[in-house]
């Protein structure tokens, strides 16, 4: 069902989804921001799909489902059948899965790799040999390079052998942290792609971290907490947390299943009241959520509660894709909530027509957002798309800065601008073209400004003065 809502979507891309699909077209152990495992999924699906919109979203969509048999799997070792139909079904319906599936995401591999590993270190504690071993290697491996996030699973391993004694035993078999040291092997050359391009994912994903630095902040910490209870499903999470009261009188299996969650959701919260702390950071909780409600539903007998989460999942699953199918008829509301994900297409066949008639054979984008589009609805184009490169002893600022930046070979070639700022005077020897306008909904507009200039990356214009500017 979702593969035929990605084939009768209208959405265009979103910017990240559009960069994911730039590095699947040069493959690498490494990028600026992620590490490589989700450009090399599109990059498989590319000779089977191609690469439309659906093609590069359509991994998501596969992969979510694999996940669910994963949870299932795990539920139904430490719970039974019923565990695993309730477990297995609230991740298929879980909100933020219904989200995540009908997009390109590195949460998306990193939540598989992360039931895979769960399921291993499950069947480990229940005496599996060389097979779950071998998984849990693979998995931690291949985790490392969808997200780093995949760390986690580390303190979360050695708090669970604290509450539980059969984890404690599994733990304590060499073989585990062999897997584990193999999982590292196989991460390595990204490590290596960092050491070799001046650590670049990792930079990036410590500023991200850093942000602005740190303070209270009451609304932030709120409003992640919220989140969690959209993106998990408000009747799991509920249930987990109330079970958390009486830890110590929970099933050994459930302590597990709480020491490879709430720590994760414990510490990310805090850093949420400390101003900084995005929704997903604390996505890997949510595999032993939902692991955990289908346990305590069958364990607790409840059978309204879980169902009533169902229908909400069905509920916003079904309002996702008829939103993608049609937007408009949200009208205002669709209008705000698709603006960034509409008007793409359409944008770049004007500048591919201006391009043309002014026979230039290069576009530059002044943001990472109209670079990232652009390069994506031009592919079938012969243009080349660039950025002005970073400042002289600056280091760039994202992935096109960094691999596709205007250098001394684009000297004295003329190039057509696009960029929301209107201001003329920043340029250097700069002809204006006008201004295109395209419908992003049925209030919504986008709005960028032409010019022709030299493809010289020594002329890299000033700031635009007016706030106009912004990447909408």
């Amino acid at each position: 069902m979702r593969l035929v809502g990605l084939h009768l979507s209208v959405t265009d891309l979103y910017v990240d989804e559009a960069q994911y699909w730039a590095w699947s077209r040069e493959l690498a152990w490494g990028y600026f921001s992620k590490p490589p495992f989700l450009a090399w999924m599109i990059a498989a699906t590319g000779p089977l799909c191609g690469s439309a919109e659906a093609c590069v979203r359509a991994p998501s969509t596969i992969i979510w489902a694999i996940t669910a048999l994963a949870v299932s799997a795990v539920a139904a070792t430490l719970g039974g059948r019923k565990a695993a139909w309730w477990a297995g079904l609230g991740v298929l319906l879980a909100p933020g899965a219904a989200f995540s599936a009908r997009i390109a995401s590195t949460d998306a591999p990193l939540l598989m790799f992360w039931a895979l590993a769960v399921l291993a270190v499950v069947r480990l504690r229940a005496g599996g040999g060389a097979v779950w071993l071998a998984l849990l290697a693979v998995s931690f491996g291949l985790g490392l390079l969808s997200k780093y996030a995949m760390i986690y699973l580390l303190p979360c391993l050695a708090i669970a052998a604290l509450v539980d004694p059969d984890s404690r035993r599994t733990l304590q078999r060499p073989a585990v942290w062999l897997a584990l040291a193999a999982g590292l092997l196989i991460f390595s050359p990204n490590l290596v792609w960092n050491v070799l391009n001046s650590g670049v994912t990792f930079q990036h994903t410590a500023d991200n971290a850093r942000g602005e630095g740190l303070g209270l902040d009451i609304g932030s910490g709120l409003e992640f907490i919220a989140a969690q209870f959209l993106l998990a499903g408000p009747v799991a999470l509920f249930w987990v947390l109330a079970a958390a009261v009486r830890a110590t009188t929970l099933r050994p299996e459930a302590r597990l299943m709480m020491a490879l969650s709430l720590p994760v959701l414990a510490a990310l919260t805090l850093l949420a009241f400390l101003g900084r702390a995005h929704a997903n950071w604390a996505a890997t909780a949510l595999i032993a959520v939902w692991i955990l409600s289908g346990l305590l539903f069958t364990c607790w007998r409840l059978k309204v509660w879980p169902v009533a989460g169902l229908i909400v999942g069905l509920a916003l699953q079904g309002l996702l894709l008829a939103g993608d199918a049609g937007p408009d008829r949200l009208g205002a509301l669709g209008s705000g909530l698709y603006h960034q994900v509409r008007g793409w297409s359409d944008l770049s066949a004007t500048v591919a027509d201006h391009t043309d008639t002014q026979g230039l054979a290069t576009v530059v984008a002044e943001t990472r957002t109209d670079a990232a589009l652009l390069t994506y609805y031009l592919r079938h184009t012969p243009l080349r798309v660039r950025v002005w490169p970073a400042p002289p002893r600056q280091g760039p600022d994202h992935y096109y800065e960094m691999a596709r930046a205007l250098d001394a070979s684009d000297v004295g070639r003329p190039a057509l601008l696009i960029t929301a700022c209107p201001d003329a005077a920043r340029l250097t020897d700069a002809r204006n073209l006008g201004r295109v306008t395209v419908s992003t909904g049925p209030i919504t507009r986008r709005t960028r400004h032409l010019f022709i200039v030299a493809g010289d990356p020594d002329r890299r214009p000033t700031p635009c003065p007016s706030e106009v500017s912004s990447a909408r």
